[in-house]
């Protein structure tokens, strides 16, 4: 006949209350290494949003080279002689290669040649435009306050990066909170016996006093009622 396995024995208990201290245990590190894994990539990502906001600055005040619209007003206004004695210079070379068509009588060598120096000159023309147009566009951008403007809007283009990163920080803390309440409710309930013990030691002192005080008052409050119902018995038979 098979002997009745006995759950209520203390080996059973210690056991469980292993297996309940150990699952308490990993609770709370699986918790804090969400947690902590999420608030560090909150931090890592807010990092990349700094640098890149330093790097969008950088760039900007590169670009403008920090120079003041009176320095390139001087470069527009130097730029724009050299274009007005450029365009001086081609007309005169075209009126040249029109006489030499006269006087040669159709497309000779030497006009040929004059055509080569005015087409020199419409290059040279060309690039002083581009730079004109560059110095114009530099001066409109300090004017307007267009590298303040460019500045706010690099910021506000990593916002969406910034808001994911304290999204990070507020969820990551929360399981870390969860967690540790988690932890510390299945603490408790593995140490229900101790905590039970406890309060009764907490207990037992006033209740032993008021027993050790109250029972001479019950055993006289006894005494006269069974000296009461013996004279009642008494007066009955007689």
């Amino acid at each position: 006949m098979n002997e009745r396995k006995e759950l209520l024995t203390e080996e059973n208990y210690e056991r469980a209350k292993k297996k309940v201290m150990r699952l308490a245990l990993i609770v709370l590190v699986i918790g804090f290494l969400i947690g902590g894994c999420l608030i560090a990539t909150g931090i890592i990502k807010a990092r990349e949003v700094e640098k890149s906001n330093e790097q969008a600055i950088q760039q900007i005040e590169q670009s403008s080279k920090a120079r003041t619209a009176e320095q390139v007003q001087a470069d527009i206004n130097t730029v724009q002689e050299q274009i007005d004695t450029l365009n001086s210079e081609i007309s005169n070379l075209r009126n040249e290669q029109q006489k030499i068509f006269m006087e040669d009588t159709g497309y000779s060598d030497r006009y040929y040649a004059k055509k080569t120096e005015i087409e020199n000159k419409q290059n040279e023309l060309s690039k002083l435009r581009t730079q004109l147009s560059d110095y114009k566009t530099e001066l409109w951008k300090i004017e307007s306050g267009y590298n303040d403007t460019s500045k706010k809007i690099a910021i506000a283009h990593n916002t969406k990066d910034t808001f994911v990163s304290q999204v990070l920080y507020m969820v990551g803390g929360f399981i870390i909170i969860a967690t540790c309440m988690i932890s510390l409710f299945i603490y408790i309930f593995g140490k229900r016996r101790e905590i039970a013990a406890f309060t009764t030691q907490q207990v037992m002192p006033v209740a032993q006093e008021g027993i050790e005080k109250i029972a001479p008052s019950v055993g006289t409050a006894a005494g006269e009622i069974a000296k009461g119902i013996k004279n009642g018995l008494n007066d009955d038979k007689e």
